[in-house]
């Protein structure tokens, strides 16, 4: 078994790699006891994700909300949109499509893209989408769902064109049922997104020295108060804890790759103590950095599927 964790740019992007260039289209399974981890944190991409719950409930964080799915339901992730992931248990797991807006438009100037693709990319009013069993047309995009995924994993001759096919036939149906969304005026933008992806470059780039709420305040421009309000609203914790969140992200890099002492690991990603370190590790990986590091010994080298 080999671990896992969601490979981001120094935006927080993801980036996404396709099999090949002339088919952007990407199908795989989350398995959340594969992530270091154990959930997916924040990040956004360019690319358009469908996520389809196999089995045990998964929580879904985006547009300041928190919404759980069950097996057999899904969402959509609009381009460009934060979200974050994380199972209720630990054997999750959940396939992710990826594809590319290309896949429906074709040509970069067709009318398809202009009418019907451009529209949704770009409102505001559609940053997600959930799809539920109990809703006819959200059914019927989740039985598709399940058809592109079995067409990408028992291919056939011509297995592609069936892909695009299945593709086009949802983004019909999430057109014609939510135009009125989709065409409706933009609604009144939050800078809450914008300052909240700024305050985690700046802590991302500075988490290995001290750092205060109004450091993290002044690299976007607003008051600390502000500042906890736009983490609440959007990530639904404080930048404090987002911080002590990364430091131990970084943490278990170096558990991960390296031979450092935990000691000098504390010291690498910003903690003053050990023994603070140790009970915040704990706080957010249910284990202590020692045991973290023995889990990854005895699993790090065996195949995983993935």
């Amino acid at each position: 078994m080999q671990l896992f964790r969601i490979e981001v740019d120094d935006d927080n992007r993801e980036i996404v790699k396709y099999k090949s260039g002339d088919f952007p289209f990407l199908i795989y399974t989350d398995e959340f006891r594969l992530f270091d981890e154990g959930y997916i944190r924040w990040h956004w991409h360019k690319d358009l994700q469908i996520s389809y719950v196999l089995n045990d409930d998964i929580c879904f964080q985006v547009g300041g909300k928190e919404i759980v799915l069950v097996p057999g339901e899904g969402i959509i992730f609009n381009s460009n949109v934060l979200h974050q992931i994380k199972p209720v248990n630990y054997n999750c797991k959940m396939i992710s499509i990826m594809f590319d807006q290309s896949l429906i438009t074709g040509s970069e100037h067709s009318l398809i893209r202009k009418k019907y693709v451009d529209a949704v990319i770009n409102t505001n009013n559609l940053d997600f989408v959930v799809l539920k069993r109990d809703i006819d047309w959200q059914n019927e995009i989740l039985k598709y769902i399940e058809q592109t995924n079995s067409a990408y994993n028992s291919p056939d001759y011509g297995y592609e064109l069936e892909i695009v096919n299945n593709i086009n036939w949802i983004w019909l149906k999430l057109i014609r049922n939510l135009k009125d969304k989709i065409q409706s005026p933009p609604k009144k933008v939050s800078p809450d997104d914008e300052r909240v992806k700024t305050a985690i470059n700046y802590i991302k780039a500075n988490y290995t020295h001290e750092i205060s709420l109004d450091d993290i305040a002044k690299s976007c421009n607003i008051s600390k108060s502000e500042c906890c309000r736009s983490f609440k609203r959007v990530l639904k914790i404080t930048p404090f804890e987002y911080l002590m969140e990364y430091r131990v992200l970084k943490a278990t890099e170096y558990l991960y790759n390296t031979d450092e002492s935990i000691s000098n690991i504390c010291m690498n990603v910003g903690f003053n103590g050990i023994s603070y370190f140790g009970k915040t590790f704990k706080k957010f990986m249910n284990c202590t950095p020692s045991e973290y590091r023995n889990y990854i010994k005895n699993n790090k080298n065996v195949p995983s599927n993935k």
